[in-house]
Order: structure tokens, then C-alpha cells, then sequence
């Protein structure tokens, strides 16, 4: 028998709801077991009411473990679950699900495969562009001035809160101010799963393909979601909505927290599609960059904060874009409510559960040296060297950028590496590079081709 704390198979049913949520994922909880009803409860047999063949079929395949596990903790003793299908007028009434506020103006003919709104603060002109996201700014503003042609798959990774999803949803707004004619579609893996499920269950599988495939920008975020959510049902339909929208020359961007060979998915062929286009990564900003952050959200907010403390939690907060906003939106709000003068000792004590610190492996000088040596058929001596024929000097400029990207040494150890040269025109090199990825297609290529071989 059950506990006698749920003794009932509507107790042990209501205490299971109330956890299953993030167990299954929110995708199956919403679309089957949220209006499911407990039938009996006969010693440890559990027979749970389901709406349809398809809501047995999928719990079973994907969840029946996941369930039987649960109601057994619960229970506090070995619990087997059986699935039944009942009428509609048994099941649980559900409550509509709230519509995205924004989802209407974005594709107001689709409601039913609504994408999810851009947020307003997201654009190019409120991103600050470092060392640290330079390569992916210049990625996505092309892509954004020329969707569908030359960068026709973008691949956007890094970690948590490092600008990914704000240069997204930037490429959105672009393309929604100058291609008005463009449909735009920003969705999380997690909402194209939901969709999915949804038009299985409703017999519309052929609107959903026709609607995802259809659209000329599309904007996948947390793709790292799509196999944990319902696996590979959903890594087969996302393969072919990619490859019809690859084909027929429309603009797709995709944002994860890893690079496309670090992906836990089954379907290699999805992998190698991901793999095929620009691949870019955002890094933690440095101190620079950080500053300028947090005086341009300053700005944005209206709120007057010294330098002198910008410059300290820029100091002291390293990794995360987030909770460096997140820390100064504290020292503002503080500053509102006691309209007291900051001092060095009140801003640490306030940011003591923000602080960060950055730890990430980076490639040597040496390995870049000889990765763009060994491309350009030069020897790293030659790269060191003050030759300055043309093949020698274009190789030499790539590598010292590769090494400002992808190393933390400084303008004058970067310099001394090669040849001793001052840190102006490490400068240089470094911007012109930086001006041909914003110019030059085979330059970007050849940059993304480098930055993904140099870190496998």
C-alpha cells in the first residue's frame, strides 16, 4: 500500500504534478500529463488517464521510467504506472497558456507557431564590441545586411550572459527595420519542440513544416536544449527544416552555449550542417571592455555612477555580461533608495556574491604561430623576421590578431613574439584584420576557419 500521507491516487497524482514539471520538461508536462487524471491506485499499480493514442505512445517511449520513478518516492514504495486513454470530458480542463505579448505583431497570420518577441534593448547600437566579441559582431552584422547570402548559417557560442542572444535577436531587429518584406522567426529549441509536439498531437505536422520552412530569418536559440528536451524526434525535424531552409538560400542563425562538435545530439548529420557555416564565439570581456559596458548601461538607465566605481566592478566582476549588469542595477539601486555617496568599502561589501573570476584554457603563441605558418606556407622564423613581402606580412597580421583573440598576453608580449615589434603596430595588424572581416568574405572564412581549428 501507498503512505498513509497519500493514501489516494488523486493525493499521490496532485503530489506528483507538482514535481514532474522538471523531471519530463515543461514540453510534455503542458501538452499530456497536465490534463491527465489517476484512474486507481490498486496497492502499487497506478492506472493514469491520457487524452489520446499519441500522449501514450510518447509517455511511454520517453517518460514512463521517469514516471514510475517518481510516484515511487513519493509513494515511499515501488510504484508501476499503466496508461489508458479516456474521454476528454474525464481529463483535468486545462487553462490556456499565456501568448508571448509581442508574438502577434511578429507573424500575426501564424498565432498558432508564434515566434517569440525581440527584445527591444537587444540591437547593434547598445552592444559593445571588445576583443572578446569582435569576430562575432563583424559575423552577424554581415549576416544581417546580406541574409541568405554569403554567411547563410551562423553559428553563435559561448557561455552564459556573454552577448549571444543579444547579437540574435540585433540581426532580427536589423532585418525587421530595413527588410520589412522578411519574415523573422526568433524561437528557443525548447518552443520548436513545443510546436512540434503540439501539431503532432493536433494533426497538423504539414502547418508546422510549412510554417518553419517558409520563414527567411530564422533565429534558434539554446540549441544545446534540442536533444535533452525530447531527443531524437525532434533532432530529425530540426535536420530537415535546416537543410530546406539552407537550400532554398534562406538566412539561418543558430546561438548555443558550446561549439557545434561539443553538442550532445545523436544525428550527425545535424552536427555537420551546424558545422558547415560561421562559427563564432563570444569570450568573458576583458577589463576594457567590461568598462565600457557598464558606462553604456549607466547611460542607458539615466543613473550618474562615478568612473572610479564602474572602473572597480569592472575590476572585480570578470566572466559574465549578466551579473556584471546585475551588480551596477544593485549599486543603482542603492544609490536611489538611500541617496547616500559610494564609497570603495559599501561596493565591495554590496557585489561580494557577484564577484567572478574567468578561468578558460587559451591557445599559445607558439601553436597560432605555426597553425598560420604552416597555412600560408611560411616558416614561423620568417613570421618573426622583418620581411615584409606581401605573403609574409598578410600571414604575419593574422597571426598577431589570431593572438590578441584567442591568447591573454599583451599588445608588448605579442609584439616581442614577433620580431620585437612595439605595441602600434600590433595595433595595426590587429585592425586590419578587423576591417577585412568586416569587408572581406574569404577573410572572414579563413578567420572562422582558423579560430575553429585552433581550438579542437
Amino acid at each position: 500500500m501507498a503512505s498513509a500521507l497519500l493514501a489516494s491516487k488523486t493525493d499521490l497524482w496532485e503530489a506528483a504534478l507538482g514535481v514532474l514539471p522538471e523531471k519530463v520538461g515543461r514540453v510534455t508536462f503542458d501538452s499530456f500529463l497536465r490534463t491527465s487524471v489517476p484512474l486507481s491506485l490498486d496497492g502499487t499499480d497506478f492506472v493514469l488517464g491520457v487524452p489520446s493514442d499519441f500522449a501514450r505512445t510518447w509517455i511511454a517511449e520517453r517518460h514512463l521510467r521517469t514516471l514510475e520513478r517518481c510516484l515511487t518516492e513519493l509513494a515511499k514504495e515501488p510504484v508501476s504506472v499503466r496508461l489508458e486513454i479516456v474521454p476528454p470530458e474525464l481529463l483535468t480542463p486545462q487553462e490556456p497558456l499565456p501568448a508571448p505579448s509581442a508574438a502577434r505583431d511578429v507573424i500575426p497570420a501564424r498565432s498558432a507557431f508564434a515566434s517569440l518577441p525581440l527584445n527591444p534593448k537587444y540591437t547593434f547600437g547598445n552592444f559593445v564590441v571588445g576583443t572578446c566579441n569582435q569576430f562575432a559582431h563583424a559575423a552577424a552584422t554581415q549576416v544581417a545586411k546580406a541574409p541568405g547570402t554569403a554567411y547563410s548559417v551562423l553559428f553563435l557560442h559561448s557561455k552564459v550572459g556573454l552577448g549571444k542572444t543579444h547579437l540574435m535577436q540585433a540581426i532580427g531587429h536589423f532585418v525587421q527595420a530595413y527588410r520589412p518584406d522578411f519574415q523573422v522567426v526568433y524561437i528557443s529549441a525548447e518552443q520548436f519542440v513545443n510546436h512540434l509536439i503540439n501539431s503532432i498531437r493536433d494533426n497538423r505536422t504539414e502547418s508546422f513544416r510549412q510554417h518553419y520552412r517558409s520563414v527567411d530569418i530564422w533565429l534558434v536559440d539554446d540549441i544545446q536544449f534540442i536533444a535533452a528536451i525530447e531527443g531524437q524526434t525532434s533532432e530529425e525535424e530540426l535536420f530537415h527544416t535546416f537543410n530546406a531552409l539552407y537550400e532554398t538560400g534562406k538566412q539561418i542563425v543558430i546561438a548555443s552555449d558550446c561549439p557545434p562538435r561539443q553538442l550532445q545530439i545523436m544525428n550527425e548529420r545535424l552536427r555537420s550542417r551546424l558545422q558547415q557555416g560561421i562559427v563564432a564565439d563570444l569570450r568573458p570581456p576583458d577589463v576594457d571592455t567590461r568598462l565600457a559596458i557598464l558606462e553604456k548601461k549607466a547611460q542607458t538607465e539615466g543613473v550618474a555612477i562615478s568612473r572610479d566605481i564602474l572602473v572597480r566592478l569592472a575590476q572585480q566582476i570578470e566572466s559574465n555580461i549578466r551579473v556584471l549588469e546585475g551588480a551596477l542595477m544593485k549599486v543603482c539601486a542603492y544609490t536611489s533608495l538611500y541617496g547616500v555617496e559610494l564609497t570603495p568599502q559599501t561596493v565591495d561589501e554590496m557585489i561580494r556574491d557577484y564577484a567572478t573570476s574567468s578561468s578558460q584554457p587559451h591557445v599559445s603563441i607558439d601553436e597560432i604561430a605555426s597553425h598560420v605558418a604552416k597555412h600560408f606556407d611560411v616558416s614561423v622564423e620568417q613570421l618573426k623576421s622583418a620581411r615584409r613581402s606581401r605573403a609574409i606580412a598578410d600571414a604575419r597580421q593574422i597571426a598577431i590578431y589570431l593572438a590578441r583573440e584567442l591568447t591573454d598576453h599583451s599588445l608588448h608580449s605579442i609584439g616581442k613574439y614577433f620580431g620585437g615589434r612595439d605595441h602600434s603596430t600590433v595595433i595595426h595588424s590587429y585592425r586590419k584584420v578587423t576591417e577585412g572581416l568586416e569587408k572581406d568574405p574569404q577573410m572572414l572564412w579563413l578567420i572562422n576557419n582558423m579560430k575553429t581549428a585552433l581550438s579542437e
